[in-house]
């Protein structure tokens, strides 16, 4: 893979060092995985100083937060390598540099050396994200020097599904399908390499189950299962588990929150953005979009009405707490066995 034209750009998976004859004289990474930026990074301070004991000498790392200047940069790449073809120097931690210290470092990497590789790790989210476009500032990085390469760390359902093959397999970790499938859909490679690493102490082959079980804690495990029954029209089951839940506000709050994430989704919103958007747990989401799909609209816009007026009679003391969860399962359950 050699850059044919300025500032070329592939995708973190087909980013392999063993197929380059030769790195670029200029390398940027972008994209919110900083977990995958990490591995780019490691995999250009291999190359260049294969043998670890010489590789102080041979890599410098600079942090572009701390940097009152950059002129120390066009010294590390002038630098000539020690016992060594060539030397990377890495500035990290670039994602929130004002525009006059990315055009400072613009102008470093316009002459970068022969002898030296300059990786710009521009990953990650930025802290202020309003009118900020990270692809073009990394696009303007890599337009400086003719010899560019722009590495995306950001890997969509699909490509996150062949990352956790990879990854499974090198940590000696069996994926069924289904349970990769449910792990991709996330698009979060960090959650997703903590998600395996905590399963491989415990288990050779990693199961849908596993990664639901990982994913949820105890008590909201108790309150899906509930939901779940209620979803199935299962009133007698539901108002079972409702007994034994102890304070009913907290089922209140679960199936009012349920309602309205089912609403939300069947508006057009995507489970991974309004988990993300929310800070809900991503399962719990996931869990309910074949509901916000096979139901009527007239019927998710009413189980938001009834779940939140039970719920905020119940706060207010104008309902009985348990009496009002009964009555809501009561009637939720009623309008899945009419339909």
């Amino acid at each position: 893979m050699t850059p044919a034209k300025r500032g070329t750009r592939v995708s973190f998976l087909k980013f392999e060092i063993g197929a380059l004859p030769r790195l670029p004289s200029l390398l940027v990474i972008v994209g919110k995985e900083s977990v995958l930026a990490d591995e780019v990074v490691r995999s250009i301070a291999t190359a260049v100083s294969p043998d670890e004991s010489l590789r102080a000498m041979n890599v410098d790392v600079v942090d572009a937060r701390g940097a009152d200047s950059f002129a120390p940069v066009a010294e590390k790449i002038a630098a000539l390598p020690f016992i060594a073809q060539r030397r990377a120097v890495i500035v990290r931690g670039t994602i929130d540099l004002k525009k006059e210290a990315r055009d400072e470092l613009v102008s470093i990497a316009a002459a970068s050396h022969e002898n030296a590789v300059l990786v710009i790790d521009h990953s990650g989210k930025p802290a202020r994200p309003q009118g900020r476009k990270p692809g073009d500032e990394a696009a303007a990085f890599a337009a400086a020097h003719a010899d560019s390469l722009v590495v995306d760390c950001t890997l969509k359902e699909k490509e996150c599904a062949a990352y956790i093959e990879s990854y499974a397999r090198s940590i000696g970790l069996e994926v069924d399908p289904d349970a990769r499938g449910a792990l991709a859909v996330t698009e979060d490679v960090a959650e997703i390499k903590n998600t395996l690493d905590r399963l491989a102490l415990t288990t050779e082959r990693v199961t849908t189950q596993h990664v639901q079980e990982y994913a949820l804690p105890a008590g909201d495990a108790k309150l899906w299962t509930l939901a779940a029954a209620i979803y199935d029209g299962d009133a007698d089951h539901a108002l079972r588990m409702a007994k034994d839940a102890g304070d009913p506000i907290g089922p209140l709050v679960w199936l009012a929150g349920d309602a309205q994430i089912i609403w939300e989704l069947r508006s057009g919103v995507r489970a991974a953005d309004y988990a993300a958007a929310s800070g809900q747990n991503f399962w719990r989401i996931k869990n309910l979009f074949g509901a916000a799909k096979a139901r009527p609209l007239k019927e998710l816009r009413e189980r938001v009405d009834v779940t939140m007026s039970a719920l905020e009679r119940s706060l207010t003391g104008r309902r009985d707490p348990e009496q009002a969860l009964e009555e809501v399962i009561v009637r939720l359950t009623g309008k899945r066995n009419a339909s």
